[in-house]
């Protein structure tokens, strides 16, 4: 069936219970299916029919859930647009796309990019609606249909698109609320962005009767907040996690609360996952998945995280999901065996948008192939070794070198860019970049700039350096690992002239 079908769940039983909480503003179920009613009607009054695709790109509201949700009933696909892409990414995005409406708040209208057809949200959500609005149609329940399309960077510099089914997103619902057990006296924090992994929460937790606390900037004082008072759940990257940490002290008695704190977007070393459970307490668990197959490829409980010896792993599949690794012999295992990882069921139910060649390449029969090396142990846990692709995961955002390079090198000054990640702390990844420009006296701070209008702060270098020219195999071809040992070691070779320059905090 339709996720959105969960709006109205147990109906009777939640419907003056809260559903949303945004800073003082709180609204009943009853109130939040109302306002997503008249908005659905609105935008079928608009032109909107069933298989559109309409935009939103804001950040998170009580108006960003209403607008999401709107886009659901009104039975056309939701195409999520993150503001902190930069308004040059979106704009190409919303043109892959072909968006008949693109739904913008006022403080992403700017990044939204260049649209044929936009609407603020924060004006018209509470906008009285015309005379003539359409009757509501039935929720279209087609498991092929198309629920979402959702963009993610490409190995290659150019976004894949991908075409989410209403089966995908089924199974996942399913699976997160396998996974966390959600009841009537859940609260759930999005504190992550609405765009990505985050929006996953909304349906199941309101299905269950349930509330969503909003938080539109992760300010670690509102998560504090939050977590002291009335959160049971939270999904956070590890970068958040790392960063509440370094807070002051607080104890698991002060998070009353608080039964499932789930990292995921970016790995945590056993070292970090051992902290967090002594500060937030054996509430600590992880999820794994990807946009081709969202978020529910694998967990590892909080009870099952006790164990130390699976602090490296992201934990088994879940039930409906078959999961594998593909190994050299062409064979797919599912324990005591390394390779690729695959998985396959409803969840794998997705296309690449306009591209069924890559969409074939992406599948080993009727597995899907994730491009992660891992390894399955005897019991199914999947340990997760790299990435056959150079994904770079900085503070749980996916960034792709090339796009980066890309950008860079866009600048008339720039001859030559490598992007790369390197461990970090906080970030888990710190993307950093090399560059060799024709004018050597050129200013990087000019260079960073251009390249956050471009494509946004997330895929701007937190450190540029610059060197006389980029280190080539004998072939001619730049290799990354040897860009990073230039500019890491703890000596240069003599001679090599390079200048770095800290780019963001």
């Amino acid at each position: 069936m339709n996720p959105v079908h969960a709006l109205y769940d147990n109906l009777p039983a939640k419907a003056e219970s809260p559903a949303i909480h945004d800073g003082d503003f709180c609204l009943t179920h009853a109130d939040l299916i109302a306002h997503v009613e008249t908005a659905a009607s609105d935008l079928i009054h608009r032109g909107i029919a069933p298989g559109h695709r309409v935009g939103l790109c804001a950040t998170n509201s009580w108006r960003h859930v209403v607008g999401y949700l709107a886009i659901l009933r009104s039975n056309a696909v939701w195409v999520p647009l993150n503001p902190r892409n930069g308004a040059g990414l979106n704009t190409y995005l919303q043109a892959r796309a072909g968006l008949a409406l693109t739904l913008h708040d006022t403080a992403s209208a700017a990044a939204a990019g260049q649209t044929t057809t936009a609407l603020n949200i924060d004006d018209w959500i509470e906008a009285p609606l015309p005379t003539n609005t359409p009757t509501l149609p039935p929720i279209l329940d087609d498991r092929d249909a198309t629920f979402a399309i959702k963009f993610t960077g490409g190995s290659t510099g150019t976004p894949k698109g991908v075409v989410q089914s209403q089966a995908s997103a089924s199974c996942a619902m399913a699976s997160l609320n396998a996974f966390y057990g959600f009841t009537p006296d859940d609260v759930n924090l999005a504190v992550a962005p609405l765009t990505h992994g985050a929006s996953h929460y909304i349906l199941p937790v309101l299905a269950a009767g349930g509330a969503h606390v909003l938080l539109a900037e992760p300010s670690r004082e509102a998560v504090l907040a939050a977590l002291k008072t009335r959160v049971s759940i939270v999904f956070m990257p590890p970068t958040l996690i790392y960063l509440l940490m370094a807070e002051a002290a607080f104890r698991p008695e002060d998070l009353p609360r608080l039964r499932h704190l789930t990292y995921s977007a970016a790995p945590m070393p056993p070292a970090r996952i051992t902290q967090a459970i002594a500060r937030f307490g054996p509430v600590v668990g992880t999820l794994y998945g990807q946009t081709e197959a969202p978020m529910t490829i694998a967990a590892l409980t909080p009870g099952q995280m006790q164990d130390p010896a699976l602090h490296t792993s992201v934990g088994r599949a879940f039930q409906d999901t078959p999961m594998g690794v593909l190994c050299e012999d062409g064979q797919v295992c599912t324990a005591n065996a390394k390779g690729e990882v695959v998985v396959k069921g409803d969840l794998a139910a997705t296309t690449y948008l306009d591209d069924p060649a890559q969409t074939t390449q992406a599948r080993h029969s009727d597995w899907l192939k994730t491009g992660d090396i891992g390894r399955l142990d005897a019991e199914g846990h999947l340990f997760l070794l790299g990435r056959s692709k150079e994904m770079i995961i900085s503070g749980g955002y996916n960034i792709y070198p090339a796009e980066v390079e890309t950008a860079l090198a866009a600048h008339p000054n720039v001859r030559e860019a490598c992007a790369f990640g390197v461990e970090d702390a906080t970030w888990g990844e710190r993307l950093e970049a090399a560059v060799a420009l024709y004018d050597l006296s050129g200013d990087l701070r000019e260079l960073t700039a251009f390249v956050r209008d471009r494509i946004g702060p997330v895929r701007t270098p937190k450190t540029l350096h610059r060197l006389d020219a980029l280190p080539r195999n004998p072939v001619g071809k730049v290799v990354r690992a040897d860009v990073i040992q230039l500019v890491h070691p703890a000596t240069r070779p003599g001679g090599l002239r390079t200048e770095t320059l800290e780019t963001a905090p």
